[in-house]
């Protein structure tokens, strides 16, 4: 599932909150040494690492299924051992044995902590900064850097690639005016991220173009899917200050083969979808890698010409 910005933000505050906890527990250590108080649990204790606040955050957020999982095990492993090096070294210290060798592993283990977690801060803030601005989906630079992976990540499932376009949505521009366009764009955004499942993720693609990419078995629970959208839509109206808007889409559908690029894909999508605009608008169509499109959800066939 793709994350709103919002949810993003509070990550990286979270983050940099307990990393400036961590900078009070070097503090800490130092009033440790001081005093000669090895007795501190997230300082000297057996499982330091998850006493102190950074370690109690990360544990939260440690989950084997999370898509931020490599990242944030990496951290761990940093986090674990940068405690270690600094529990050793104020042992060493308070028993007057240290040697140079233990502040370079410390210090090493430092960088490396925080090395992890500039590549996880990093990665979020790339997610964000690809994010549409306006509808708060991803955008189409995401899809276009993801997109490779993600057919390599479907199997066993087949992927699917449906391009949405809203129904003369020039017209609702030009009779209510740009703003309410926006605030269109805006709920049909919001409503895709809460009609989208698990497997389907969505992205504003351009204009009032949205695509959503399918992880399915069979090219029937694809088409199925596809169908549901597009009466969620047509079912769905969007309130604006003065009132209430319906509107419909026309959607193109097709399967995506291993190897293919997403031009290739969203080229058939694209024309199974102006077949639909050609026969009548408010619709789902198919389109196999034979170029035989299908309206979903009827019997008729269209064969296009490439």
């Amino acid at each position: 599932m793709m994350r709103r910005t919002a949810e993003i933000d509070s990550i990286l505050i979270e983050l940099n909150n307990s990393i400036d906890a961590h900078y009070k527990w070097l503090v800490k250590m130092f009033h440790c040494v001081v005093s000669s108080d090895v007795s501190q649990a997230d300082i000297s204790g057996k499982h330091s690492h998850c006493a102190c606040q950074f370690g109690q955050w990360l544990n939260q957020r440690l989950v084997p299924d999370d898509e931020d999982y490599s990242y944030l095990s990496k951290i761990n492993a940093a986090h674990e051992k940068m405690h270690l090096f600094g529990k050793e070294l104020l042992l060493a210290i308070v028993g007057e044995r240290s040697q140079s060798w233990q502040f370079d592993s410390f210090q090493d283990a430092l960088l490396a902590f925080t090395s992890a977690v500039m590549d996880y801060k990093i990665y979020l803030l790339t997610i964000r900064s690809n994010i549409d601005a306006l509808t708060g989906l991803p955008g189409r630079r995401m899809l276009d850097e993801s997109f490779d992976q993600q057919l390599l990540d479907a199997e066993p499932l087949n992927l699917y690639l449906l391009l949405l376009d809203i129904d003369r949505f020039k017209h609702v521009n030009d009779t209510y005016g740009h703003l309410v366009g926006d605030v269109v764009l805006r709920s049909l955004a919001s409503n895709l991220l809460s009609w989208t499942r698990y497997d389907e993720v969505a992205y504003r693609y351009g204009g009032e173009e949205f695509i959503i990419l399918l992880k399915t078995k069979t090219d029937e629970q694809a088409c199925l899917a596809g169908l549901r959208l597009c009466h969620l839509i047509e079912q769905k109206k969007i309130p604006y200050p003065q009132g209430e808007l319906g509107i419909t889409v026309t959607a193109g559908l097709t399967r995506v083969h291993q190897g293919e690029t997403l031009d290739t894909a969203l080229g058939r999508a694209d024309r199974a979808m102006y077949a639909g605009k050609q026969t009548g608008r408010n619709r789902c169509m198919f389109m196999d890698k034979h170029e035989q499109v299908t309206r979903v959800g009827a019997n008729d066939r269209i064969t296009t010409q490439v």
